[in-house]
C-alpha cells in the first residue's frame, strides 16, 4: 500500500472516469497492473492510484524533512563559502553536527541503535541536499555508498566495530572502486588481494582514483580482486600502513569536497575485514550502487527545484527596459519549461522510489525486509532506477545552466547562487554510473528481461501491429489519435502516453528485427540501444508527471488544477519531441529510400500534433514567479 494516501476514493473515481474509459477500451494494447515489475510500465497501464508521489508522504516524513532542512539552513548555509574553500575542520564539525541529528541513523536497522527508515523517509530526505553545497559530497557520500555496504554485508562482529561509530560520526567511510584504468568498466579492476602464508591479512597492492572523503575518511569500503581473479569487498582501515591518499583533485565542481586517489602498496587488511563473500563483491557494488541511483535522482531534483526558485525570485527583482525581466515572454518561456522538468523530475524520483518501496513492503511482510529481498527488488527495478539517475541529474544540470542564463552577466560571477550550481550539477551525470552507461544498462536490462519471458515484449508488440495509428482497430475509419492533445487538453494525455509506448515498442520490434540478439549490445550497436533508452526515459517521465497530476487533482482548485496540468501540458510536448528525434535516429539508422519514409510514417501517425505553448507556459511562469519558485509540497 502506499502511504498516506489522503484522497477521498469516491473523488477519485470522479475525476477518472472517462480516463478510466480509455483505459478500458480493448483496442488500446496495454493491460492494467496488478504489480509493478521491472520495465512493465512499458506495455501496461499505470493508474494515479498506484504511483508514490511526493505528496504521499506522510506527517512523520514530512517533520523529519523539516528538521534536516533546518540543520541545512541553519548549520550549513551560513558557511557555504568557507567549505567552499576547503576547511577541513568546518566539514567534519558540521558532519559530527550531523551525526548529532540522527542523519546517519536513517538506515540502519534499529536493533543496531538506527531509526530503520523506509525508502520514502530517506528519499524524502535526500532531498536537503541541494542546500548543503559540497558538504552534501561528504554527508551523502559517508550516508549512503560508505555505510550501505555495512548495513547490508557486515558480520555483527564488524557492525559492532564499524558501524556504531560511522552512525554516530565518530568515523567516516570512503567508498574505493573506481582505478584510473577501469571507470565504467569495474568489473576489471587491476588492484590485487594475495592471502598471507599465515592466512591472517590479505595483502593489498594497487591504487584507486576519484574516491569522495579519501582525505577524510576513517575507513574506506575497498574491493579488489582475490588472487587477481574473484572481486572482492573489504573494510579497510584509513590509517593502514603502506595506504597513502594522494593530494585532493583540483575539481570543477564541489569546491571543498574532498576527492582524491588512493595507493595501496601491500596493505595487510585482516581476514575478518573480508566484507561479504569472496568473488561476490559485485553483490556488494551493484546493491549500493542501484539504491545510490535512487538517492541521487532525488539529491537532483532538489537542485533542479532550487535552480527554479532562484531564477524565479531574480526574474522578479530585475528589471530591464523599465520592466521585471520576468514579464518578457523568453524568460516566461525559461522559467515554465524549467518549472515543468522539475516537477517531472520529482515525480520520477518518487515514483521509482516507490516502486522500490511497495515492492520491499510487499516482500517483507509483517517484518523488515531481509538482504535477499533488497538485493532481489534492487534487481527487479534496476532498469527504472537508472533512468532516474539519468532523467533526473540531466534535468538539474541544464535547469542550473538555464538559471545562469536568466542571471545573465551576473550568472557567471561566483557572487551569485547559479555560477555554484552550475558547477556543482555536473557531477551528477557522471557519478553512480555515467548516464552513458546508465541508459545502455537500462536498455540492456529491459531487453533481458523480455528474453527472459519476464516482460512481455512480444506480445505487446503482436497488439501494437493489430492497431492502427489512434487506437483504431483495423478498417476503422474514425481520426487517429495523432490529433490527440492537439489541443493541450488533459485527459487527452493518457492517448498521448499510449502512443508513445507504442512508438518505443515498434522502435523495438524494428532494432530486434535488423539486430541478431548476440550482437545487441556490441559498441556499434550502443547509439541504437541509447536512442531506445531515450526514449522509454522520455516516455517514463511523461507518464510519471501526468500520474503525479492526476493523482492530486482531486484535492486541488480549479486554479492549482490549471497549473499542473499546464506543467504537465508542456512536458508531455517536449517527450514527444525527443520521442520523435530519438526515432528519427533509430530508423535512420536501419533503412533508406521508401523504406524508411513508410516506418517514419507509421511512427509520426502515434505521435501528437504539436500543442500551442505560449499561453501554457505564460500562465505557469506567472505562478512561479509569485510563488517565488515550485509552490512547496503539501
Amino acid at each position: 500500500m502506499n502511504p498516506d494516501l489522503r484522497q477521498p476514493a469516491q473523488a477519485r473515481r470522479s475525476f477518472h472516469g472517462s480516463l478510466l474509459g480509455f483505459l478500458d477500451d480493448p483496442r488500446h494494447m496495454t493491460t492494467t497492473m496488478t504489480r509493478p515489475h521491472g520495465g512493465s510500465f512499458l506495455i501496461h497501464e499505470t493508474s494515479p492510484d498506484e504511483v508514490v508521489t511526493p505528496e504521499d508522504l506522510g506527517d512523520e516524513d514530512r517533520m523529519l524533512m523539516q528538521a534536516f532542512e533546518d540543520f541545512a539552513d541553519r548549520e550549513v548555509g551560513p558557511h557555504l563559502e568557507a567549505l567552499s574553500e576547503g576547511s577541513g575542520d568546518l566539514a567534519r564539525s558540521l558532519f559530527e553536527k550531523a551525526a548529532e541529528l540522527g542523519l546517519f541513523m536513517a538506515e540502519v536497522p534499529e536493533e543496531y541503535g538506527g531509526l530503520d527508515l523506509n525508502v520514502l523517509a530517506v528519499t524524502g530526505m535526500c532531498s536537503i541536499r541541494s542546500k548543503l553545497g559540497s558538504l552534501g559530497s561528504l554527508i551523502f557520500g559517508h550516508q549512503g555508498i560508505g555505510m550501505l555496504p555495512l548495513i547490508n554485508f557486515a558480520t555483527e562482529e564488524q557492525r559492532e566495530r564499524y558501524l556504531g561509530p560511522c552512525m554516530n560520526g565518530e568515523m567516516l567511510s570512503g567508498f574505493a572502486l573506481t582505478e584510473p584504468g577501469t571507470g565504467s568498466d569495474a568489473m576489471n579492476i587491476t588492484t590485487r588481494a594475495v592471502l598471507n602464508e599465515e592466512s591472517t591479512h590479505y595483502v593489498v597492492n594497487g591504487g584507486k582514483q576519484w574516491i569522495t572523503n579519501a582525505a577524510w575518511a576513517d575507513i574506506f569500503i575497498l574491493f579488489a580482486k582475490v588472487d587477481g581473479e574473484h572481486f572482492t569487498a573489504f573494510i579497510m582501515d584509513g590509517d593502514s600502513d603502506g595506504l597513502t591518499v594522494g593530494a585532493n583533485e583540483r575539481l570543477l565542481g564541489q569546491h571543498g569536497s574532498s576527492v582524491a586517489a588512493l595507493s595501496l602498496e601491500d596493505v595487510h587488511i585482516p581476514v575478518d575485514n573480508l566484507l561479504g563473500e569472496i568473488g561476490k563483491g559485485h553483490l556488494v557494488a551493484f546493491c549500493t550502487l542501484n539504491m545510490g541511483r535512487l538517492k541521487l535522482a532525488t539529491n537532483s531534483t532538489s537542485g533542479a527545484r532550487a535552480a527554479v526558485e532562484v531564477a524565479a525570485k531574480y526574474a522578479v527583482e530585475r528589471t530591464q527596459f523599465g520592466r521585471p525581466i520576468g514579464e518578457f515572454g523568453l524568460i516566461q518561456r525559461k522559467l515554465a519549461d524549467m518549472a515543468s522538468r522539475a516537477y517531472a523530475a520529482e515525480a520520477v524520483a518518487y515514483r521509482t522510489a516507490g516502486l522500490v518501496y511497495n515492492a520491499l513492503e510487499a516482500a517483507a511482510g509483517e517484518g523488515r525486509p531481509t538482504l535477499d529481498a533488497k538485493l532481489a527488488t534492487l534487481s527487479e527495478f534496476s532498469a527504472e532506477c537508472a533512468m532516474a539517475k539519468v532523467q533526473t541529474s540531466e534535468a538539474y544540470n541544464s535547469l542550473a545552466d538555464e538559471a545562469v542564463q536568466v542571471f545573465g552577466g551576473y550568472g557567471f560571477s561566483e557572487e551569485y547562487p547559479p555560477a555554484r550550481m552550475y558547477r556543482d550539477s555536473r557531477i551528477a551525470r557522471i557519478y553512480e554510473g555515467t548516464n552513458e552507461i546508465c541508459r545502455l544498462y537500462a536498455q540492456r536490462a529491459m531487453l533481458r528481461r523480455a528474453w527472459k519471458g519476464k516482460l512481455d515484449f512480444e506480445g505487446a508488440i503482436a497488439t501494437v501491429r493489430d492497431v492502427a495509428p489512434g487506437g483504431s482497430a483495423p478498417g476503422d475509419t474514425g481520426n487517429g489519435s495523432s490529433d490527440a492533445g492537439g489541443d493541450g487538453d488533459f485527459e487527452t494525455h493518457a492517448s498521448t502516453i499510449e502512443n508513445l509506448k507504442k512508438v518505443y515498442l515498434c522502435l523495438v520490434r524494428e532494432v530486434c528485427s535488423k539486430v541478431e540478439q548476440e550482437r545487441m549490445f556490441d559498441a556499434d550497436n550502443q547509439q541504437l540501444m541509447a536512442s531506445l533508452a531515450d526514449v522509454a526515459i522520455e516516455m517514463f517521465a511523461a507518464e510519471s508527471i501526468f500520474l503525479r497530476v492526476a493523482k492530486g487533482r482531486p484535492d486541488r482548485s480549479a486554479e492549482e488544477n490549471e497549473f499542473y496540468e499546464s506543467m504537465a501540458t508542456i512536458y508531455l510536448s517536449r517527450a514527444a519531441d525527443r520521442t520523435r528525434q530519438e526515432a528519427n535516429e533509430i530508423l535512420g539508422a536501419l533503412f533508406t529510400g521508401a523504406e524508411l519514409r513508410s516506418h517514419l510514417d507509421e511512427i509520426g501517425a502515434w505521435l501528437p500534433l504539436p500543442v500551442g505553448l505560449i499561453d501554457h507556459r505564460a500562465y505557469v511562469a506567472r505562478a512561479v514567479l509569485k510563488a517565488g519558485g515550485l509552490p512547496k509540497l503539501s
